[in-house]
This record gives structure tokens, sequence and C-alpha cells, in this order.
């Protein structure tokens, strides 16, 4: 009778081992299922301009001022992009037409101004330097050299549980009074807000804090968190190469118009602020958001404009090379 009692329930251990087991592989299916039902989104290719523009390179670039009113960066990307052509630069609009035609050998955000400095080089002769104001008017001036973006930074005081604002050795007037990514005293990056820490503290760079969100990079990987710490996007994107919005190495991008381009292993798309993915990863180049439209190509020669949010495209039109609205 032990014997037989034994056995049953070695049996039953038996039974209940495999119920676990194949509820355990029910699980994982499900998980995986939500996992590959996450990654297809349901998505439509519109084009505001079909693949017709004939540019080596098209990118955005961010116009960061340091606001000591909040003292936050304030991170934004100008009415046009930059336009590259056999190795000259000028700016095209988001209706795909040309506003300053590439004749430039630099161009690169003004601190100073809001604007852009531009130079030239002709062949055998002095480089020209121009400060261009945000019509694109051209004004003739000295090699410029702007003040550092790094001059800022948000550091955690951990005995005061408080962020500060330093510029160099000397601490800014007030702390920090909107959410920021700030580092910390090992050299790794977090979240602060309302004057605690949130979320992880071990990121290893930080973008700026945009849109509700910041980029943060871990595991050599980019993502972005919101101003509790949270992640909104995974970290599984790569930094933009040749993008840093304060100048300090390349970094993901910022979030323009509620939306991030992201780059995950040399393809781009497009994402919500939060984290609903509106692009898939499938373009080989694209600019930043605005004017709810993107710059995108497939081959990198040829670029077309991507419908991204219908709302905010509708409302812009272009008259002559100028802003206008339908509104």
């Amino acid at each position: 009778m032990k014997c037989f009692k034994r056995v049953f329930a070695l049996c039953l251990c038996l039974v209940m081992i495999a119920g676990l087991c194949a509820c355990a592989d029910k699980k994982k299916e499900k998980d995986k299922s939500k996992t590959d039902s996450a990654q297809k989104i349901e998505y439509t290719e519109t084009w505001v301009v079909e693949p017709s523009i004939e540019a080596d390179r098209i990118f955005s670039l961010p116009l960061t001022r340091f606001n000591t009113k909040t003292n936050h960066y304030d991170v934004s990307f100008g009415d046009c992009y930059v336009v590259e052509k056999d190795g000259k630069l000028g700016f095209i609009n988001s209706n795909g037409e040309i506003v300053v035609e590439p004749k430039y050998d630099t161009v690169e955000t003004c601190l100073c101004t809001d604007g852009y400095i531009a130079t030239v080089k002709p062949e055998n002769s002095y480089r020209s330097t121009y400060t261009l104001d945000m019509s694109f008017s051209e004004m003739w001036s000295y090699p410029h050299k702007c003040e550092s973006f790094d001059g800022y930074t948000y550091l955690w005081d951990s005995a005061l549980e408080m962020a500060s604002v330093q510029k160099g050795d000397v601490q800014a007037d007030g702390g920090i009074f909107v959410p920021e990514a700030v580092k910390l005293s090992d050299g790794k990056f977090a979240v602060a807000s309302a004057d605690k820490l949130q979320g992880a503290k071990d990121y290893t760079a930080a973008g700026v804090f945009t849109g509700g969100i910041v980029a943060m990079e871990k595991g050599g990987k980019w993502g972005y968190v919101n101003s509790k710490g949270e992640e909104v996007i995974p970290f599984e994107f790569d930094a933009i190469s040749g993008y840093s919005a304060l100048g300090i190495g390349d970094t993901a991008y910022e979030c323009s118009e509620g939306y991030v381009t992201v780059c995950k292993g040399g393809k781009y798309g497009v994402y919500k602020a939060d984290g609903t993915q509106i692009v898939p990863c499938q373009y080989s180049a694209m600019t930043t958001v605005h004017d709810g439209r993107v710059f995108a190509s497939n081959d990198g020669g040829v670029w077309g404009i991507l419908l991204v949010d219908e709302q905010i495209s509708d409302g812009i039109a272009f008259e002559s090379g100028t802003l206008t609205s339908n509104e």
C-alpha cells in the first residue's frame, strides 16, 4: 500500500511538472507573439514629395540655446535642412525647395546669433566667413568662434540632494527648473526631476531633455526615458553620426514636434515621444521631423519627403520659398 502511495505521488508530481512546463511554454509563445506583433506596425508609406531630389546628403542642424531664465538648453530645428551637393552646402525647406543654393564649404549653428555661421573657401584664396540670420540673409564677418557648448553642465549633488548648473568651475545662479539629464559623481548619468533622481542611474551618455523625453545611452545603445526615468523607447538604437546638440560627441536625435527619428543598424525610422513606432527602420537616411515631414532616402543619392503627421503637414504651405500658414 505504501509503495502504491509513493508511486501515485511520484506520478502526480510528474503530471504537475509537465503542466507547469506546458504553461511556461505557452507563456513564452504568448510573450513572443506580443513581441512579434509589437515589431510589426501598420505603416503606409506616404510621400509628400516622391523620391526625386538629388543630393549627397540632407541633414538636420540643431539650433541650441542656453536659456538663463530656466537654466535649460532649448533645442529646436530650423525651418530648413542643410543640403549637400558635390561637396557644397546650402539649405532646403520641408517642401523640397532649395532656399540657398549649395555654395558653402561649412555650415554650423551659431550660439551668438539666431542663425548660422557659413564659410566659403575659393580656390587659391582666403576663407570668407558669413553670418546667416533665420531668413538666410548673408552678412560678412571675421572668422568666428562661438562659445563652447560644454560650458554648462548639470551636476547632481548627492549631499544636498539637488541638481546644480555649473559653468566651468563656477556654479551658475539657481538649480534646474525642468527635468534634466544630470551627471553623477561616478561619471554616469541619470534623470533628475523635482529634486530627485528618477529611475536608473547607470547611463553612460545623454542628450538634451526635449519634448518630455531625453536620449540616454546604456550598453552602447541609445533609448529614451521620460521625466520619471521610465523607458519609453527601447535601448536598441545607434547614435547619429556627426550629430550632437551640445557638440560633445555623437548622440541620438532630440525630440522634434513630438517625434524622434532613430537609427538601428544603419536604417532609420520614427517614433512618437510616447513610444509608439510610426515609421519602421527601413530607410538608409532620414532627417528629424519638421512641419510633420521628414526627408528620407533609400539609396543615399535620391531623396523624397515622407508624411509623418498629416495634421501638422496640412497646415503648412510654401510659396516662393517663404513659409506661410494655411490656417
